[in-house]
């Protein structure tokens, strides 16, 4: 491995840990429900609000959809405070098309900020082409693997989570005893 691929992969793999703890996050808070969802609940004792939508677009997820390709499930989970402050963001949407993965994988380094090298991962499953791009407050993913007929590709989004800060609540008096 290059020294130039080291501190890439590095990051690669930091972020890749932050939109899977961000995934396992809230599958744990909210399972999806069959139906959009909104509850208000409360976080550092700050009154928050979170939206379940049984679809994430292009635009939110903040990656393209593959031209052609049908979408088989998206779905997304957004928090705000009450005054719509944002708190986090994950979505997911899963698309098939007949192209291949090296294919798929080339069009989406041209669309990605920096043109990322996909990185080939080996898995039980078998090979996936990963791209992401990120920051310290986003990460952007895609996964793609060989399906049946051409590829199957995984889009994420996730944010860093910002829980808002727990309200300051001034001390009563105090009294000096002598």
């Amino acid at each position: 491995m290059t020294t130039e691929r080291g501190p890439r992969r590095q990051m690669f793999l930091a972020l890749l840990a932050v939109a899977l703890l961000l995934a396992a996050i809230c599958y744990l808070l909210a399972a999806p429900p069959l139906a959009p969802q909104r509850e208000e609940t409360s976080l550092n004792d700050v009154p928050v609000v979170i939206e379940y939508a049984t679809s994430a677009s292009a635009q939110q997820l903040m990656l393209p959809y593959y031209p052609g390709a049908e979408r088989k499930e998206s779905f997304a989970y957004a928090v705000t405070t009450k005054d719509g402050d944002p708190v986090c963001y994950y979505g997911r949407a899963v698309l098939v098309t007949p192209d291949p993965p090296d294919k798929v994988a080339a069009a989406y380094r041209k669309q990605l900020p920096g043109g990322p090298e996909p990185e080939i991962v080996q898995g039980s499953s078998g090979e996936r082409r990963v791209l992401a791009v990120g920051t310290d407050e986003e990460v952007r993913q895609v996964t793609i693997t060989a399906a049946e007929a051409g590829s199957r590709i995984e889009l994420i989004r996730a944010t860093r989570p910002a829980p808002p800060a727990k309200p300051v609540r001034p001390r009563g008096r105090q009294e000096k005893v002598i």
